[in-house]
């Protein structure tokens, strides 16, 4: 039964799909293919997510990322032919295989596209010409939206909301390295002879292949760094004084750095630490949860005991809108659960009946008061 859906689910049809352009027909043999396996439905999700993240997005030029597709249309049916020759041979035809290979094809195309075609990064680069390999692409994700790079070098980078990501179109020599202006989630290619840096308004984290999270908005003055695996460490970029031993931090650890004494600490970070936050010093954290911190990489949130101060400012971030609390007393109830990526509208009824509050939507602003 599985290998019909195989046969009769293809990337057209499932692009159709997606932009709610099947009959009723093919609609239920999709929905069939996409319930009859885990592996089916995070395809799918993928390439929804992908698609409608081309056509949404401020700016992309749609049409020459829609060339690029039927390229990737020729090379899924180069790959279709070799396995049916392959089947011919087997006696059975690798429908999943085939499947798993589109989805990072198409996957990486998109990416791609919106990677040059955002920003700085408006057309496609000849890597051919030495200009252009020295060249830098800069990726801007619009406040409401998220975006995923992958370098050069293999290294993967999800850019958050409101994120800008500077890097070169190849790396040359023994230095691989990017700039961040927002939040970033790294999973860096291991080389041993090429180390990686991330460069911040204040802070050089050098990577050592690994895997983590890098929050530093030019606009807020606090950066937090966590890692989820392997080893980075930090460099203070912005003080007079001589750079001192490197400062690491070990998986399920942050790093908190201040840059003033007015920095707006959150409740959050306060109670992952044992020692004071001072301004321009680096503050590791006790050993912490990291599911929490790079959840939004999954288009979700989650909420471990924060006020509603602070989800109303994810919230602003991921959906691109602002929240007006009314009254003050309500901006302290806690709120501790996983909210998925949803309309705005589903988002805020679960937390009308979680925290017992009312709201309205007027002009893109929400309006959030007591019950």
């Amino acid at each position: 039964m599985e290998h019909y859906y195989f046969e009769k689910v293809t990337l057209e049809s499932l692009i159709a799909f997606i932009e709610g352009k099947c009959e009723e027909p093919e609609k239920q043999t999709i929905n069939n293919w996409i319930d009859t396996d885990p592996k089916n439905k995070k395809f799918f999700d993928q390439i929804s997510e992908a698609w409608l993240t081309r056509n949404e997005i401020i700016g992309l030029r749609k049409e020459n990322i829609d060339i690029d597709f039927e390229n990737v249309l020729q090379k899924i049916h180069l790959m279709d032919v070799q396995e049916t020759h392959k089947s011919l041979l087997s006696g059975k035809r690798n429908y999943l295989k085939i499947f798993t290979r589109v989805a990072a094809v198409i996957i990486l195309v998109i990416s791609t596209g919106i990677a040059y075609y955002l920003g700085q990064g408006k057309r496609l680069i000849d890597l051919s010409s030495n200009q252009d390999i020295l060249a830098y692409n800069e990726v801007i994700v619009p406040v409401g939206q998220r975006s995923q790079v992958i370098l050069s070098d293999g290294t993967e980078v999800w850019v958050n909301a409101g994120s800008k990501l500077r890097f070169r179109n190849q790396f040359q020599g023994n230095i691989r390295e990017v700039w961040l202006d927002g939040e970033g989630y790294f999973d860096v290619a291991k080389d041993a002879s090429r180390l990686f840096y991330v460069h911040t308004s204040d802070l050089d984290i050098k990577v050592h292949g690994t895997i983590f999270n890098l929050k530093a908005y030019s606009t807020e003055d606090i950066i937090e760094t966590t890692l989820v695996e392997g080893s980075v460490s930090f460099e203070i970029n912005n003080s007079d004084k001589k750079k001192g031993k490197d400062v690491f931090l070990e998986p399920n650890q942050k790093a908190i750095y201040l840059k003033s004494k007015t920095a707006l600490v959150t409740e959050e970070v306060k109670r992952e630490v044992s020692e004071p936050l001072e301004p321009q010093k680096i503050v590791i954290s006790d050993p912490i949860d990291v599911a929490p911190v790079v959840s939004w990489t999954e288009g979700k949130l989650i909420f471990n005991d924060e006020s509603l101060a602070n989800v109303a400012i994810k919230l602003e971030r991921k959906y691109d809108l602002k929240i007006n609390i009314q009254n003050e007393e309500i901006k302290e109830i806690r709120f501790t659960g996983v909210l998925k990526n949803l309309p705005i509208e589903q988002t805020l009824n679960s937390l009308k009946l979680s925290l017992g509050i009312q709201y309205t939507i007027k002009e893109n602003i929400v309006h959030i008061s007591k019950n």
